[in-house]
């Protein structure tokens, strides 16, 4: 979330987004109010989840983690809050991936959302990716919750395998951010499919407000006792 964008909204399929996208007052840090459009009844976070990096398949949860550490597991939880994220002389047992949510999840994520929607169509957009692979303007493509995968696929040798950084359907009932920079995807939409994605076993998520931070540096760990 660092990088300054070059380029001006005015006219493109975005400005709608952009328009409610803020953060009011100061503060430290960045807040969800910058990523996901004011507006809506329910904010969500989507963790990421960790894979291991042995080629093994294995994955592992937010939540796990931290209660295997007695760290609280809470809405503003960074990844580097977790101990032990290396193994025997520093190899690298987990990951998770920056802007992109983990293909499980994401399907998860579009079956979920495939049941408010109905056939409408979705817009599927890449901003500060395409900005720092060098597009001219953001990257919007057009197709159904069933054609997200291929939508991946159509732009990976464009702005590799982030995004989409936003999805959001016809009558913008809910809108999907996966910021370029972060290990967890941002949802705001109403309380119904809000409680459905709480309430999804694929899915670790929490619930959020416009002034929870989400950078990596938000919390301070509190162990239990």
């Amino acid at each position: 979330m660092a990088q300054t964008r070059e380029w001006t909204y005015d006219g493109s399929e975005l400005t709608w987004l952009q328009e409610r996208l803020g953060r009011p007052g100061t503060g430290p840090g960045h807040v969800v109010s910058e990523l996901v459009p004011s507006g809506f009844e329910a904010y969500l976070r989507i963790f990421h989840r960790f894979e291991a990096t042995d080629g093994s398949g294995r994955t592992r949860k937010w939540q796990t983690w931290a209660e295997a550490a007695r760290i609280d597991f809470h809405s503003e939880l960074s990844h580097l809050s977790l101990p032990d994220r290396h193994g025997a002389g520093g190899e690298l047992v987990w990951t998770t991936e920056e802007g992109a949510l983990d293909g499980r999840s994401r399907g998860a994520l579009a079956r979920r959302l495939a049941g408010v929607t109905g056939d409408q169509g979705i817009c599927f957009a890449y901003d500060l990716a395409a900005l720092c692979w060098g597009e001219e303007e953001p990257l919007i493509r057009h197709a159904s919750l069933a054609g997200l995968e291929s939508v991946r696929e159509e732009v990976a040798d464009r702005v590799g395998s982030a995004g989409p950084e936003f999805w959001w359907p016809q009558d913008r009932s809910w809108v999907v951010t996966t910021d370029y920079d972060l290990r967890s995807t941002y949802v705001g939409c109403s309380s119904e499919p809000a409680e459905q994605i709480l309430d999804n076993d694929e899915l670790e998520a929490l619930p959020v407000t416009p002034q929870t931070r989400v950078d990596w540096y938000a919390d301070s760990p509190q162990p239990r006792g």
